[in-house]
C-alpha cells in the first residue's frame, strides 16, 4: 500500500498539514529548534515570545528572533506588549521582515518580568485593552490569534469563557488556551477539562496547550473538540513526541522518526546542533543540544555517562566528539 495522503486542514485561517504544532517557548524556539521539529513533523511552528517594545526600539537581538523570509511556512509570530498601539506597530515592523501566517498575542505568560509591564497574563484582568489589541491587528491582514490561560471569575477577572467571547467578538481567529491559571505558573496540573469546555463553547476556534507529554494527551484534546494541540515542554522531555503522536493519530510520518536507532538519534541531534551553530553561534548550539539530549536518549544504555560528559563540555568539538563516540559504540 502507498503512503496515506491527508488533506491540508485550515485552522484559525491558516492551512496546516496536521494539528500537532510546536508552541512558542521563550529562549527555546529559535529558528534551528523550529526547523528540527518541522523535520519531526510539526504542522506549524511559532517564534519565541517577542517583545513589542524591543521591536519598536529596534533592539538587534529582538529583531533576530523574527527570522527571515527563507523560513518554511506556516510560521506564526507571537508578540507581547502593554497596549494596543504598541502591539500593532510591532506587528507592522515584524511583517516588513517576513509575511507570517498569523499574528499571535501572548496573554498567557505569568512571569513577573512580563506581567509587571502590563503584558502577558496581566491582560486577562484588562479585557478591554486585550480586545483593542485584537481589533487593531485585524486590518493588517494575517489571522489574529490569542494565547491565554484559564482564568477564574472574580473581582479582576471575567472568567475564561467570557474572556474568550470578548476576544472572539473583537475578531480573534483562534484561541490557544492553557489550562493553568496565571497563579499556578508552571506548577500543578493543567486543567484539560477547562480547555475542552471552551472548545465546545466555541467550535472550531480553540486550540489546546498544557501538559501534552504523550500521544494520549493530544488525542484527549482533539477528541474533546480542540482543533489543534501545541507541544511545549513535552518536546524537551521527548524530542520525538511529535512524530510519535502523529503515528498514534494514524497520520503518515517517516517511519525512521518513530523509533530511530541510537546512532540515528545522535546524527539528528548533531545536524540540529550544526544548524544552530551556523545561525546563532556555538554557545546556543551547545545549550540546545544539552536541552534535547536527555529526552532523545532516555533509557539508552550508557546515557548517564554521556550526560555527565556533555555537561562538562564547554565547546562544540568536545560535545560533538562525545556524541559521535556514544553513537559509534552502539552501531
Amino acid at each position: 500500500m502507498g503512503e496515506k495522503i491527508f488533506p491540508v486542514i485550515s485552522t484559525g485561517g491558516v492551512e496546516t498539514e496536521n494539528p500537532i504544532w510546536l508552541a512558542p517557548l521563550a529562549g527555546v524556539t529559535t529558528r534551528a529548534f523550529r526547523d528540527f521539529h518541522r523535520r519531526m513533523g510539526a504542522g506549524l511552528t511559532h517564534t519565541e515570545m517577542i517583545s513589542a517594545t524591543g521591536l519598536l526600539y529596534k533592539n538587534k537581538k529582538t529583531f533576530k528572533m523574527i527570522g527571515d523570509s527563507s523560513e518554511p511556512e506556516p510560521t506564526v509570530v507571537q508578540l507581547f506588549g502593554p497596549s494596543a498601539p504598541e502591539i500593532v506597530r510591532a506587528a507592522e515592523a515584524a511583517l516588513r521582515i517576513k509575511r507570517f501566517d498569523a499574528i499571535e498575542i501572548n496573554m498567557a505568560c505569568p512571569m513577573p518580568k512580563v506581567t509587571k509591564k502590563c503584558g502577558g497574563a496581566s491582560l486577562l484582568s484588562n479585557p478591554d485593552e486585550a480586545a483593542m489589541m485584537v481589533a487593531g491587528l485585524k486590518p493588517l491582514g494575517p489571522p489574529v490569534w490569542v494565547k491565554l490561560r484559564k482564568t477564574l471569575e472574580g473581582s479582576r477577572h471575567i472568567g475564561t469563557i467570557n474572556f474568550c467571547k470578548k476576544m472572539r467578538d473583537a475578531g480573534a481567529d483562534l484561541l490557544i488556551i492553557h489550562g493553568r491559571t496565571p497563579a499556578q505558573r508552571y506548577e500543578g496540573e493543567s486543567d484539560k477539562e477547562a480547555v475542552i469546555s471552551a472548545a465546545r463553547e466555541f467550535p472550531g476556534l480553540v486550540a489546546a496547550t498544557g501538559d501534552f507529554f504523550t500521544p494520549g494527551d493530544a488525542e484527549f484534546y482533539l477528541n474533546g473538540g480542540c482543533v489543534a494541540v501545541l507541544a511545549a515542554r513535552g518536546v524537551i522531555k521527548d524530542a520525538l513526541l511529535i512524530p510519535r503522536t502523529l503515528h498514534a493519530l494514524g497520520r503518515a510520518v517517516d517511519g525512521k522518526l518513530i523509533d530511530p536507532s541510537v546512532p540515528d538519534r545522535a546524527d539528528m541531534l548533531l545536524a540540529a546542533g550544526m544548524d544552530a551553530k551556523s545561525r546563532d553561534g556555538e554557545r546556543h548550539a551547545i545549550v540546545m543540544i544539552k536541552r534535547l539530549m536527555a529526552g532523545m536518549f532516555k533509557g539508552s544504555r550508557g546515557v548517564s555517562e554521556l550526560k555527565r560528559t556533555v555537561a562538562s563540555s564547554g565547546d562544540w568539538p568536545s560535545l560533538e566528539d562525545a556524541l559521535l563516540r556514544f553513537a559509534e559504540n552502539r552501531r
